[in-house]
């Protein structure tokens, strides 16, 4: 198949797996086997998905059996993986070493002897076809990989409805400038396009989704683990996205960055599915976050804004990511200004306690 057609046509590769029993190479193969994105001597950074620092079982990171086997792959070809992402909050080393750890990604590095990235240097680069951003500054670990595979995971978000491929990139944003974006593109439509925009500058080689135990409800990071048993493969985010909404059962247009693509004529013609199709592994009564009822009941709802419970510890973490300063620590407790809250969310999917719920305030 020629490079244009595919382009139309791109493959979804679709695999059901367990984490105890992972076969990348089949799942790739169909692809053109990982010879083909990957060469000896190539640097290769495994992009992962690291929102926070949490154990892999919460279905908030990457799970590093997937990360694993992955890097397993890389090493057999003679390539050089190091493993790499930008969590909330501020990019340091410090930060990056506590999320490492939790995430199970630290342990797994020294028993392959693998590299972790710690470096937080970064770069103000050009998007020469970019919607909303004409300029961003993205992390140097990634500027400096000869190949990219990207592994996000399959989890909901309470902002852009569900978190997948197409928005794994942003975590090339550093730190708390994604934050400043959400204050700089704070309708859906304009952070979706930004999303696609950061997709546009350096775009993976090879995306593979851990969907084996997913994320559904209030996710990126307070949703509940599900398990799907779904790994996927493919060189197209927008068409790996399309292939996880007819799986769940998701109208594909509900979600920002979709609606987004295809406007900007990003959704393929057809997408081939080699191994298996959506629907040979659909899974019935997925849900969604609290935030998308109207995708399902067709009304539309008031918006829903950020509460602090008891179980807010005072740590601080939802006043240092609010991109507008609408939380501050008052008596030991966080307090929001919803004069000034513009329903972004990121306290939300940061509290490390989860200690924030959504609500209509009346």
């Amino acid at each position: 198949m020629d490079d244009t057609k595919r382009a139309n046509n791109p493959l979804v590769s679709i695999q059901k797996s367990t984490y105890a029993n992972i076969d990348v190479e089949s799942l790739v193969n169909p692809l053109g086997g990982f010879t083909k994105y990957i060469h000896s001597g190539d640097r290769v950074l495994l992009k992962t998905s690291l929102l926070i620092p949490s154990k892999p079982e919460k279905a908030v990171v990457t799970h590093p059996a997937v990360v694993s086997a992955i890097a397993q792959a890389v090493l057999k070809i003679g390539g050089i993986p190091y493993i790499g992402d930008s969590p909330s909050g501020q990019f340091t080393k410090r930060r990056l070493e506590k999320t490492y750890t939790k995430a199970g990604l630290k342990d797994l590095a020294n028993k392959l002897g693998i590299e972790l990235n710690y470096d937080t240097s970064s770069q103000k680069v050009t998007i020469p076809n970019g919607k909303k951003l004409k300029k961003t500054i993205l992390c140097n670990f990634v500027l400096n990989a000869d190949k990219i595979i990207a592994l996000p995971k399959i989890k909901t978000h309470t902002y852009m409805i569900m978190t997948l491929a197409t928005k794994i990139m942003y975590g090339v944003i550093p730190g708390l400038t994604k934050a400043r974006y959400h204050s700089m593109f704070f309708k859906k439509t304009a952070f979706a396009d930004m999303l696609l925009d950061v997709l546009s500058v350096r775009k993976p080689d090879l995306i593979i989704m851990d969907g084996i135990v997913g994320m559904q409800g209030d996710g990126p990071s307070g949703g509940t683990p599900i398990n799907l048993e779904v790994l996927l493969a493919s060189e197209d985010a927008v068409a790996m996205d399309l292939a996880v909404c007819g799986m769940l059962g998701i109208e594909p247009i509900g979600i920002p960055t979709l609606r987004q693509a295809k406007i900007r004529k990003l959704w393929p013609a057809e997408i081939s599915y080699p191994l298996l199709s959506p629907t040979d592994v659909r899974y019935t009564g997925f849900l969604l976050p609290s935030t998308a009822d109207y995708l399902v009941t067709g009304r539309k709802k008031p918006k829903r804004s950020p509460v602090p419970t008891e179980k807010c510890t005072a740590c601080g973490q939802c006043e240092e990511i609010c991109p507008k300063k609408a939380i501050k620590i008052i008596n030991q407790k966080a307090q929001v200004d919803y004069t000034k809250c513009i329903q972004c969310y990121c306290c939300h999917e940061t509290c490390p306690y989860e200690a924030i719920k959504l609500e209509v305030i009346k």
